[in-house]
């Protein structure tokens, strides 16, 4: 399969936490990503990724029976979601260009010519927003313990022994108590069961969101209509529908940003926007880039 240049696979999966999170595993080691897929059959299979020559993908399957050349086909458009290999970084490459007399460019500029600035998604809307709200008011650990027992106790079985991260039809038939005592996800419960169900029933189609023409303030506000969404939960959301145009601050962000500018005083949110808005409808991207630079070097922080 092949894929823009420049690409790195390692930066697109470490890009942020969810590479982390079930059912997704990654082998840093052997650069090789591997998670089940659902397809639109119901069908469940496993894939490897890994890197081949310097324009390309290696993607093994596994499953049960032969798969036909639709199913193939449908592997590959789903890889193609997740790694966003069709997410178009040109204009943000240009727009970094015209800024190179700030001091943070040559940094985003630098990222940009190695093969970040795309971000590891789901193969669904549904399973990026289910994943946004279980990182809301909490720890990473918690996070992972939520997202683990959700594809635990309702993910399907997969070629492998893996589990499919569950589907929205799975989620809707359970009660808030499954949620709340089994999940264990606390005042998230309600809302999960709430969101399982309207993705269910298609009102709305979250997966129509991804292609949307709609202007990006206007799906922000269909975002926050969803029960348990504030501002920080529906920016990114938003960052991996490929819109940037928001930071989606959370307090981890608001503190690192802080120490590389070398404040002693966390500045406001207001300042931070104001910080990034030349780059635009990059504006986060830029941010995103800039905050998590350290993650990339010969001796990397979290993740």
């Amino acid at each position: 399969m092949r894929v823009p240049a420049p690409f790195d696979l390692d930066l697109v999966v470490r890009s942020h936490g969810w590479y982390d999170l079930p059912p997704w595993q990654w082998d840093r080691d052997r650069k090789v990503l591997a998670r089940p897929l659902t397809l639109s059959t119901g069908r469940a299979v496993s894939v490897q990724v890994t890197t081949r020559g310097r324009d390309g993908l290696a993607v093994r399957v596994s499953s049960q029976g032969r798969n036909s050349a639709a199913e193939a086909a449908e592997v590959r458009a789903q890889l193609r979601t997740c790694l966003a290999l069709d997410e178009d970084l040109e204009p943000f490459r240009r727009r970094t260009e015209e800024l190179a007399h700030r001091p943070e460019a040559g940094a985003l500029k630098e990222a940009l010519a190695r093969g970040a600035g795309r971000l590891l998604r789901s193969p669904t809307v549904f399973e990026d927003a289910v994943k946004t709200l279980c990182t809301t008011n909490c720890s990473w650990a918690l996070t992972r313990s939520m997202v683990g027992r959700l594809v635990e106790e309702l993910g399907r079985p997969a070629p492998g022994g893996g589990r499919t991260f569950p589907s929205a039809a799975d989620m809707a038939a359970r009660p808030e108590r499954f949620f709340r005592d089994r999940i264990r996800a606390g005042y998230r419960a309600p809302f999960l069961r709430d969101l399982a169900r309207r993705a269910a029933s298609g009102q709305p189609d979250l997966e129509e969101w991804r292609e949307s023409s709609t202007p990006t303030p206007v799906l922000a506000e269909r975002i926050r209509s969803l029960s348990g969404f504030g501002p920080y939960a529906a920016e990114h959301l938003l960052r991996l529908l490929g819109r940037h145009d928001f930071l989606a601050l959370d307090s981890w962000s608001r503190k690192k940003l802080a120490r590389i500018r070398g404040r002693k005083r966390q500045p406001s949110d207001r300042t931070l926007e104001r910080w990034f808005a030349p780059w635009g409808e990059w504006a986060g991207l830029a941010m995103w880039l800039e905050v998590t630079a350290d993650w990339h070097e010969d001796e990397p922080s979290w993740p």
